[in-house]
């Protein structure tokens, strides 16, 4: 199921202390990606002239690909060795043996990578989770299979949620353990289509990006702490520490060690998640989330809905939000700072009246277009949030569209979240992005054209470097 539809309701993460100004509404002549070819071509001579600085340095470090120290080779060994004797020896989403895909991830960069707020490396993480103690009913190398899975191939991580079946039930209301809309409502256990798409979206990118830290949240999550200690440079939340200083105290996050240039934070899932992730251990059925997805998922939803999140009801509380489903914008953008550790601005493009119908947008779809590629360009993964109206979904075509009481052409109806990862020029000259998706029920990239995915997208965060501007001339920001 789709992000919230509210969310277009809702201002950026930075604006919540701005004034906002009246932006220009822009005209929307389809087809303003016809120059696509050579304005990325541009960008690509920018980029290798200089005049486009990389956000992420780590993507110009040289990767290291061979294991040089004792320490290593051990640890490397002891993960091969313990899998190899283990059930998890091969991965039930491919067959293949999860040593084999350890080896790949040596030979891609991947496991040795410290791209983690720590500075631990991916092998240290995995080791730790072979080697320490993990929370209840968890089993050590089940967790290291599944992230070793994740990291060969993070278009696996889905937003499905599995069934639980009626004795299950049974047993977690006996416990005392769910929430009281629970235990009023047993079928709100019965998740059909979730609203963890950003959750699973930012799991996604954190997986593709930063493996290190993928493994390090894995690692702090399945533990018997059950938690991540996350290092937070306030500067990634606004340049004005008592600002940053209010973000963090309107998220309610848990303060280890406060300071007014870094500060620690901990974060954790909702207790729910682990009764969630113990029923995923005995009763997975491949295309529904993993352990490792559910904790991961749950956390963010967590960290993002200011630890109002039910991971048995898939229902969230929260003060920037009154729908029970999924994390809106300013939620959003407030994750992916945390996560990056510098500052990100969402562009809003699109332009929603209170009646939640499409009226216009903020800027022409060029800039639109630059922005992702910028973005793309210096190695940023895109992760945006699509509306589909009416119109863009068909439904005026059903012979009932009349008689529904949302029946105007540019009625928004539906909200998404997805991520460009890449981009080509196909053999027309037209621009084709590349995406992931945790929601189709594929485990492959997808590609839309931007004449097909620019004009439906509602908001995307950048590093601040290269939307401030723009989003000053649009009148997002003072």
């Amino acid at each position: 199921m789709s992000e919230s539809v509210i969310m277009v309701q809702n201002f950026g993460l930075f604006n919540i202390f701005k004034p906002k100004q009246k932006a220009p509404v822009a005209t929307n002549p389809i087809g303003a990606e016809k120059n696509s070819a050579q304005a990325l071509q541009m960008q690509k001579n920018a980029f290798e002239q200089g005049s486009l600085i990389p956000y992420n340095l780590s993507n110009l470090i040289p990767l290291n690909t061979q294991i040089s120290s004792t320490k290593e080779r051990k640890m490397y060994s002891d993960i091969v060795g313990a899998l190899n004797k283990s059930q998890y020896a091969k991965s039930p989403q491919d067959n293949v043996m999860i040593s084999k895909k350890l080896d790949t991830l040596l030979k891609n960069g991947k496991l040795l990578n410290k791209s983690s707020n720590n500075s631990t490396s991916t092998l240290e993480n995995l080791h730790k989770i072979l080697t320490t103690p993990r929370a209840d009913g968890l089993s050590n190398e089940k967790i290291l299979a599944q992230t070793v899975d994740v990291l060969y191939k993070p278009e696996i991580i889905t937003q499905k949620f599995g069934d639980i079946s009626t004795d299950i039930k049974g047993q977690i209301l006996n416990s005392g353990l769910a929430s009281e809309e629970v235990m009023a409502d047993p079928t709100l256990m019965d998740v059909a289509g979730s609203g963890t798409c950003v959750a699973s979206s930012i799991e996604y990118h954190i997986a593709n990006k930063h493996p290190a830290e993928f493994a390090r949240w894995v690692e702090g999550l399945s533990s018997q702490n059950k938690e991540v200690e996350q290092k937070v440079n306030l500067s990634a939340l606004s340049k004005n520490p008592l600002e940053a200083v209010s973000f963090m105290h309107l998220f309610e996050v848990k303060f280890k060690d406060f300071g007014f240039d870094t500060s620690t934070i901990s974060i954790r899932p909702d207790d729910s998640a682990y009764i969630r992730a113990q029923i995923q251990d005995k009763n997975w059925d491949k295309g529904e989330r993993t352990i490792v997805d559910v904790l991961m998922q749950s956390t963010l939803m967590q960290l993002g809905s200011q630890g109002y999140y039910d991971s048995l009801s898939d229902i969230r509380g929260g003060k920037f939000s009154s729908n029970p489903q999924g994390l809106v914008e300013t939620e959003k953008t407030f994750i992916e700072s945390i996560i990056e550790n510098n500052e990100k601005l969402s562009v809003r493009y699109q332009k929603v009246d209170d009646n939640q119908n499409l009226v216009g947008w903020e800027c022409d779809f060029d800039k639109i277009t630059k922005h992702i590629v910028d973005a793309l360009v210096i190695g940023e993964d895109v992760i945006v949030g699509n509306v589909l109206t009416n119109e863009t979904s068909g439904r005026t075509a059903s012979a009932d569209y009349k008689n529904t009481p949302d029946n105007a052409p540019n009625k928004i109806i539906n909200g998404h979240e997805i991520t460009i990862v890449d981009y080509r020029i196909d053999k027309n000259g037209d621009l084709i992005f590349i995406c992931n998706d945790t929601d189709d029920d594929k485990s492959e990239l997808i590609e839309y054209s931007a004449k097909y995915l620019v004009p439906k997208i509602h908001h995307a965060a950048y590093p601040v470097n290269l939307v401030e501007k723009d989003l000053q001339e649009m009148g997002q920001i003072a």
